[in-house]
């Protein structure tokens, strides 16, 4: 996770050293802090650990255009339940590095709203009597959006997208990823 969050880090100043190098306009690099609901895609895991989780998401994006954009995000979340019949703590936790496209059509002066897709790389985790199984899969990320800006600099993002890929656990494929709705804050540089 540290390495992971040094790499978006890592990616934040480049592309500002970047902008700056080429004749940096104001507000073309975003940064954005958002909470997720996250509905798993396998059924499995959503009828073990519930049908949904929290996930706080960090990204970064940087403007190519007045309406394309770069980004590239990390989220994780984490998941604990019993086992129903030897009462025996289970966890799972997934993490997932993101990047990908973006498109920003303006609304109005205050609205925008977005369209990103990409890939997105899950990594996962499970610990479950005794065993521990973990692995990672490569898969598409779309998400979709309006943003509000309260100020020139400063704005909020609510946003539904969706992830997918698969993962062959002992000849059992394991849907990765699924529905997600969150809402953000943003600033502009």
């Amino acid at each position: 996770m540290k390495r992971t969050l040094l790499f978006v880090l890592m990616l934040v100043v480049f592309l500002v050293v970047l902008g700056k190098g080429n004749g940096f306009a104001a507000d073309r690099l975003m940064i954005v802090a958002s909470a997720n609901y996250f509905s798993p895609g396998d059924k499995d895991f959503k009828d073990f650990y519930g049908k949904g989780q929290f996930y706080p998401e960090l990204k970064a994006g940087f403007k190519v255009s007045p309406k394309l954009y770069l980004w590239a995000g990390y989220g994780w979340f984490s998941a604990k339940e019993t086992t129903p019949v030897l009462n025996l703590e289970a966890k799972a936790k997934q993490q997932f590095l993101s990047a990908g496209l973006g498109l920003l059509l303006k609304i109005s002066s205050t609205f925008d709203y977005k369209v990103e897709a990409g890939l997105f790389f899950v990594s996962y985790k499970e610990e479950a009597l005794g065993a521990e199984v973990s692995d990672s899969a490569i898969g598409l990320r779309l998400d979709n959006g309006v943003t509000f800006h309260m100020t020139r600099h400063l704005f909020v993002e609510f946003s539904i997208g969706f992830l997918t890929a698969s993962d062959t656990i002992d000849d059992i494929t394991v849907k990765l990823g699924g529905l997600k709705a969150g809402i953000g804050l943003g600033v502009l540089f």
